[in-house]
C-alpha cells in the first residue's frame, strides 16, 4: 500500500510540475513574436521606394459563403501592383460563377477553375500548384477564402517583410470565434500552439523548426524557386507547414510574426465544424502510426488522473499544488487574450478546451481506422499513402532523411 501511495506521489508531482512548465513554456514562447505595424495611410509612413509585384492565391472549394466577403476584402486594397488569383477546386456550389463575377467587375482579378483532380494529390495543394502557372508576382501571398484583410494590409505586410530581409512570412490572424464553445477549443489551440512553436528557433536558419499559416503564408518568389515546389507536398496534409518548411530547408530566411491587426478570420461556427475541419490534419501529427496515437492520447488521461492524485497529499501541500495548477493559466489568460483578442475565461477554462481538441483528436484517429484512410473533399487518401507523402515531422520540423531536392 506505501509502495501505491509512493507512486500516487510520484505521479502527482511530475503532473503539477510538468503543467507548470508546460504554461511557463507557452508563455515564454508567446513574449517572442513580433507584431506586423500599422501603417499611418498617407505616404509619410511608407518606407519602400516602390511596390514590388505581389500575387495572392485563395484556393476555395464549395466557399460560396464566406468567399465574396473576404474577396471584397481583397478588392478594396489599395495595394498599387496586385494581381488576385482566385481559384474554383471542384466546387459543387456556386463559388465559380463568383469568383467569374468577380473577374468580370475587376481587372486584377485571375480566375482559375479545376475540373479534376489528379491522382496522388490532395485538393489545395494541386490548386496552389496550379497557381503558379498564372502568377506573376515577385511575392507569392497564399491564403484562404474565409480571411479578412483590413485595409491597407498588403502594403504593411511587403513592408514588413522586405524590412526585415525575409524569403518566407507566417502571420498570425486574429480568431473570432462564433461561440463560447468554439473560444474555448481555439484558446486550448493556441495555448498547445505556443508550448511547441518558438519564433526565434524559426527565424534561426540552422534550426528544424519550420511554421506556416493558411491565413498568410508570404513567399517571395525567387525563394521559391530554389524549393522542389509544390509536387514535393502533394500529399502532405499540412501543407501550410510544409510551404515554409520547403522554403526555409532550401535556405530561405523565415519568419513567423502576429498579423492580428491584418488578418482576420471567424474560424468554425460551431465544435461540430471544427471537428469536421481538423479531421485532415490531425492524424498527421502521428505519422499515421497507432503506437503514437496511443502515446499522444494517454497524454491528458495521465495528467487527469496525475491532477487527482494530489488528494493524497497532506492539506498544506494539496493547497500549494491547487494554487499552481490555477495560478499558471490565471497570470497567462491576461498576455494570450491581448494576443488572440480571444476572451479571457477563453483561457481561464482552459481544460475544458483541451479536453475538446482531445475529443476531436479521437474522432480524427477513429475516423482515419475505420476508413483506412482520410476522407477529404470527395476523395478517400489512404493512410499508407499519406505517410508515404508525408513532409513535416512533430515535434514540428523536418525529415532530413526525406529530403532530396526532387
Amino acid at each position: 500500500m506505501q509502495i501505491v501511495s509512493i507512486m500516487a506521489a510520484g505521479l502527482a508531482l511530475i503532473a503539477v510540475f510538468a503543467w507548470c512548465g508546460a504554461w511557463a513554456r507557452a508563455w515564454w514562447h508567446a513574449r517572442q513574436y513580433q507584431e506586423i505595424p500599422r501603417l499611418d495611410p498617407s505616404p509619410t509612413d511608407q518606407v519602400l521606394e516602390s511596390w514590388p509585384r505581389l500575387s495572392l492565391v485563395i484556393p476555395a472549394c464549395n466557399e460560396e459563403g464566406s468567399i465574396e466577403a473576404a474577396a471584397h476584402s481583397l478588392i478594396e486594397q489599395t495595394y498599387p501592383n496586385l494581381q488576385l488569383i482566385f481559384i474554383n477546386d471542384r466546387s459543387s456550389d456556386q463559388t465559380g460563377s463568383i469568383i467569374d463575377r468577380l473577374a468580370e467587375s475587376d481587372s486584377r482579378v485571375t480566375p482559375l477553375h479545376i475540373e479534376t483532380l489528379p491522382d496522388g494529390w490532395l485538393g489545395k495543394v494541386h490548386a496552389l500548384h496550379r497557381a503558379m502557372e498564372v502568377a506573376s508576382g515577385d511575392w507569392l501571398l497564399f491564403t484562404d477564402a474565409d480571411i479578412t484583410f483590413e485595409p491597407n494590409a498588403l502594403q504593411e505586410i511587403i513592408q514588413f517583410a522586405e524590412l526585415h530581409q525575409l524569403d518566407h512570412l507566417a502571420g498570425l490572424p486574429r480568431m473570432k470565434p462564433a461561440g463560447f464553445w468554439v473560444g474555448l477549443a481555439i484558446a486550448a489551440f493556441y495555448t498547445t500552439s505556443m508550448f511547441f512553436v518558438s519564433a526565434r528557433r524559426v527565424a534561426d536558419p540552422d534550426d528544424p523548426l519550420a511554421v506556416g499559416v493558411g491565413a498568410l503564408n508570404l513567399v517571395r518568389r525567387t525563394a521559391l524557386a530554389k524549393t522542389p515546389g509544390f509536387e514535393w507536398l502533394k500529399m502532405e496534409t499540412i501543407d501550410d507547414m510544409g510551404l515554409g518548411l520547403m522554403v526555409k530547408r532550401s535556405g530561405g530566411r523565415s519568419m513567423v510574426a502576429r498579423a492580428g491587426d491584418q488578418v482576420s478570420l471567424h474560424w468554425y461556427q460551431n465544435v461540430q465544424e471544427m471537428a469536421g475541419g481538423l479531421e485532415k490534419n490531425t492524424p498527421g501529427l502521428t505519422r499515421y502510426s497507432r503506437f503514437r496515437a496511443a502515446g499522444l492520447l494517454s497524454i491528458l488521461p495521465c495528467s487527469l488522473v496525475g491532477f487527482a492524485c494530489t488528494l493524497i497529499f497532506p492539506w498544506p501541500l494539496f493547497l500549494a499544488a491547487w494554487l499552481l495548477i490555477l495560478a499558471c493559466p490565471l497570470l497567462c489568460m491576461m498576455s494570450f487574450a491581448r494576443q488572440t483578442s480571444l476572451a479571457k475565461n477563453s483561457f481561464l477554462f482552459f481544460p475544458i478546451g483541451l479536453v475538446l481538441l482531445w475529443l476531436i483528436f479521437v474522432r480524427a484517429l477513429w475516423l482515419l481506422s475505420t476508413r483506412g484512410g482520410v476522407q477529404w473533399r470527395g476523395t478517400l487518401y489512404t493512410s499508407e499513402a499519406l505517410k508515404a507523402g508525408q513532409r513535416m515531422e512533430f515535434p514540428v520540423g523536418w525529415h532530413r532523411e526525406r529530403w532530396n531536392g526532387q
